[in-house]
């Protein structure tokens, strides 16, 4: 036990000691002079000073083994260190003790236990203490590994569908569906309400019970933040455009129209009979399936399938694929197809439309 004369006076003589050694470059000499100086505490770190020595004399031993690449060493002393209590030597918690450990674990190789501490460190101290080794690398690393904003809000809306429907398969299910109504673009919350009701009730009718209206809101409150596109759609609106260019060139064009391709062309027939009966002139027919762009949602293919055939004899189905292949060209996406009628065709598109709610 030594009092804060005690203190004072050992402080600056292992300061005195120390620091000549560092400047010349003589590190393990700096160390040897540290640890005698801890030695002689004999391990009483409890005590309001001497643990706040030791404190001063662990953080020195363990920015020297830093320097030195001793991280083994580095290690052993940020263990010693974190067991000192903060509170008896009346020194504030501020991730320090985390900092060190997560910094010396990641030199050692260990990335889950470095982002761990760093994440710890981080949170304490506001990211004040993430550059106490002079490199902002450790900050950097965190950096890489945290999750993003939208990430967390991805996590918070399954935590909350998971509270809700104990059913991991169940969860699974759910969650998938209720990113891809929402990422789609097409459904109003009202629309995704009815939706995810009908999704359960067909899938799993043991949990329709927790789809109360109140619980709906919140899950739909919770995926659309999280999963809703916050920009511009402005690939959308160039994808439309060639739609409705097809739709003014004859073609009958849906967009997400059924689950599956029956689906989808039996409403595009009847889209077809109806504007025919306006006298209108109908070749062919380009639609994709609701189906299609969660697909491409799930496997992240960034690329839409759509399907394509001929109402007439006066275009085959190869001139509407041609026909569907070069307008999309010309609107600047990628196409793939392979000129086979039997095969569908795949438009390249970082998918961007987000609902809006129509003017009343």
């Amino acid at each position: 036990m030594i009092d804060f004369d005690t203190y004072t006076k050992l402080e600056n003589e292992w300061y005195s000691k120390k620091q000549p050694l560092v400047e010349a470059g003589k590190y393990r000499e700096a160390i040897s002079v540290t640890e005698q100086f801890l030695e002689n505490l004999k391990g009483d770190y409890d005590d309001k000073y001497s643990g706040k020595l030791a404190y001063g004399l662990l953080i020195s031993l363990i920015d020297i083994s830093h320097l030195i690449k001793d991280y083994s060493y580095a290690l052993q002393k940020c263990h010693e260190l974190d067991k000192i209590d903060l509170k008896k030597i009346n020194r504030p918690d501020d991730g320090d003790a985390e900092f060190y450990l997560g910094a010396t674990y990641y030199e050692l190789g260990d990335m889950e236990k470095a982002e761990e501490y760093l994440l710890i460190a981080k949170k304490k101290s506001g990211g004040r203490c993430m550059e106490l080794l002079g490199t902002d690398k450790y900050k950097q690393f965190l950096k890489s590994v945290e999750p993003s904003k939208e990430q967390l809000k991805q996590e918070k809306a399954l935590t909350k569908l998971a509270k809700l429907i104990k059913d991991d398969d169940a969860v699974e299910d759910i969650d998938l569906f209720l990113k891809n109504m929402v990422k789609s673009g097409f459904f109003s919350v009202e629309d995704m309400a009815v939706g995810l009701k009908n999704f359960v009730e067909c899938n799993y009718e043991e949990h329709l019970s927790k789809i109360k209206p109140k619980n709906t809101q919140t899950l739909l409150s919770l995926y659309t933040e999280a999963y809703a596109s916050k920009k511009d759609p402005v690939n959308f609106r160039k994808f439309d455009s060639v739609f409705e260019e097809l739709n003014k060139g004859g073609l009958v064009t849906l967009h997400a129209m059924g689950n599956t391709d029956d689906e989808g062309l039996e409403e595009c027939k009847d889209e077809a009979v109806r504007r025919m009966k306006a006298k209108e002139k109908v070749t062919g027919y380009c639609y994709y399936t609701l189906q299609s762009l969660f697909n491409m949602f799930e496997y992240d293919s960034g690329q839409l399938l759509l399907s394509y055939g001929s109402f007439d004899d006066t275009s085959t189905v190869e001139d509407i694929g041609n026909l569907i292949c070069k307008k999309f060209e010309e609107a600047g996406f990628e196409v793939v197809w392979n000129n086979d009628i039997k095969t569908k065709i795949g438009i390249c598109i970082d998918w961007d439309n987000k609902y809006i709610v129509p003017e009343k």
